[in-house]
């Protein structure tokens, strides 16, 4: 919506899918945001993965530092939607806004259980012209898909809304959505928790990460691995046993 433009600075981290073969990426997200990428209180920064998991980038969560630091107090993270990229996006945003089309099919086969259980919203595009009726129906659906789930706050259930981009209605019904369940968090404590939680799970796979990045990188592992691979794929070692030799060797040789 450019009106929210007008009230805030607003930035957009834009995932864009990189391609698995060249690592290259499309980058066209500042050409599809045609409009918002001429607006002086916005940001766009279109991001490759660089296949990092769920499609979202590395420094995603620096970057997000990085726009509050500069004055931006709305930032929207978009990721490509494939493999674990929703539950990575939704452990860093306050609100995880799950947007759908209407008409592409059998509208709940196009959707995981586990996204809907993380959702905190779910907006359904496209709802303009003779779209308007399956956009609807597919609120019905989801809407009753919603409420045989527990809801993840005692204090929200999430709605299911209808919008259209191209006509540029619904968008005020989304933003005064997200601003509701802001509120409603914010008064029995629970935003300031999940921010914990998430600083939390970011430390974590930091952790992880840089676990992994030194189990690669040490020579010792690598004058072995490919050897002990073959070995575990021909069934000539078991793969507690080899995991076991890898990880004794991290501990006698750490880089």
């Amino acid at each position: 919506d450019m009106e929210l433009c007008k009230s805030h600075k607003v930035a957009v981290l834009a995932v864009d899918p990189s391609s698995t073969k060249s690592r290259g990426s499309i980058m066209a997200d500042k050409t599809r945001m045609e409009r918002l990428s001429v607006e002086t209180r916005a940001f766009i920064r279109p991001s490759p993965s660089g296949g990092t998991l769920g499609g979202v980038a590395r420094k995603t969560r620096e970057t997000m530092l990085t726009c509050e630091a500069a004055g931006f107090d709305v930032i929207i993270v978009e990721t490509v939607g494939v493999g674990q990229s929703e539950t990575t996006v939704a452990s860093m945003v306050d609100f995880f806004l799950v947007l759908m089309l209407a008409g592409a099919g059998d509208e709940l086969q196009g959707i995981k259980k586990g996204v809907l259980e993380i959702a905190d919203g779910i907006a359904i595009n496209k709802a303009d012209g003779d779209n308007v009726e399956k956009a609807e129906r597919a609120r019905r659906e989801y809407e009753s898909a919603l409420h045989l789930l527990k809801p993840s706050s005692p204090v929200w259930m999430p709605p299911v809304l209808t919008c259209s981009a191209q006509e540029m209605t619904g968008l005020g019904n989304i933003w005064d959505t997200i601003l509701e369940y802001r509120e409603r968090l914010m008064n029995v404590g629970e935003l300031k928790e999940k921010r914990q939680k998430q600083a939390l799970d970011w430390m974590w796979a930091l952790v992880e990460e840089g676990l992994r990045d030194r189990f690669y990188k040490n020579p010792e592992v690598k004058k072995i691995l490919s050897r002990v691979t073959r070995e575990v794929e021909k069934g000539a070692t078991a793969p507690t046993i080899a995991a076991s030799h890898l990880m004794r060797l991290l501990d006698k040789h750490p880089v």
